[in-house]
C-alpha cells in the first residue's frame, strides 16, 4: 500500500511540473554573425543577454538569441556600414534595450520591436553623441507566432535601420569621404 501511494505521489509531482512551465524558443542567428566583417571601428557594448521576453500572446515567450544579441546587432551593423568606412572614424554603441511585443488585436496582428541604444560617433576627430529609438514591425500569426524566426527578422531590421541612422549622423559631420 505504501508503494502505491508512493508511485502515485512521485506521479502526480511529474504531472504538475509539466503544467505552466515556459518553454525557452531557440533563435540562431550565429551564420549573421560568423558572416560579418570583423570591423574593430564598430563595436556594440555586450552584456551578455540572450534572452528577449515576447509580450502580447496568450502568455509571454521567451526566445533565446544565439549567440546573443548585442553581437547580432553589431554583425548587422557592421554589414551594413562596412561598405562605407571611412578612415578615423569609430562608432560605440552602448545601454542596448529591446521590447519584443506582439498585438493580436490589431488589424492585422503586428510583431512590435523597440530598440534603443546610446551611440557615440567620432568621424576625424568631429564626435557626435545621440540615443537612438527604432520601432520595427512584421505580420504575425498569434495562433502560429513562429517567434525563433520572427524575433531575428525584427532584430535584423531594426539594425539595419540603426545602421541607416548611424550612416546619416556621420554624415551630418560634415566628414567627407
Amino acid at each position: 500500500m505504501k508503494v502505491i501511494k508512493y508511485v502515485l505521489a512521485v506521479a502526480a509531482v511529474l504531472v504538475l511540473s509539466g503544467c505552466g512551465g515556459k518553454t525557452m524558443i531557440q533563435s540562431d542567428m550565429s551564420r549573421l554573425v560568423s558572416a560579418s566583417p570583423a570591423s574593430p571601428w564598430l563595436t556594440v557594448d555586450n552584456r551578455g543577454e540572450t534572452v528577449v521576453t515576447v509580450t502580447g500572446l496568450d502568455s509571454a515567450a521567451k526566445v533565446q538569441v544565439t549567440p546573443d544579441i548585442a553581437s547580432a546587432v553589431q554583425a548587422r551593423l557592421r554589414t551594413a556600414l562596412q561598405p562605407n568606412y571611412i578612415t578615423d572614424l569609430i562608432i560605440h554603441c552602448r545601454g542596448l534595450e529591446l521590447a519584443v511585443s506582439v498585438a493580436k488585436d490589431a488589424e492585422p496582428p503586428v510583431a512590435n520591436l523597440e530598440m534603443s541604444a546610446s551611440c557615440r560617433i567620432v568621424a576625424r576627430g568631429l564626435v557626435s553623441a545621440k540615443g537612438y529609438r527604432i520601432h520595427q514591425s512584421l505580420p504575425v500569426d498569434p495562433a502560429a507566432p513562429r517567434l525563433d524566426v520572427l524575433v531575428p527578422k525584427l532584430i535584423d531590421g531594426a539594425s539595419t535601420q540603426l545602421a541607416d541612422q548611424l550612416w546619416a549622423d556621420v554624415l551630418a559631420t560634415g566628414v567627407r569621404r
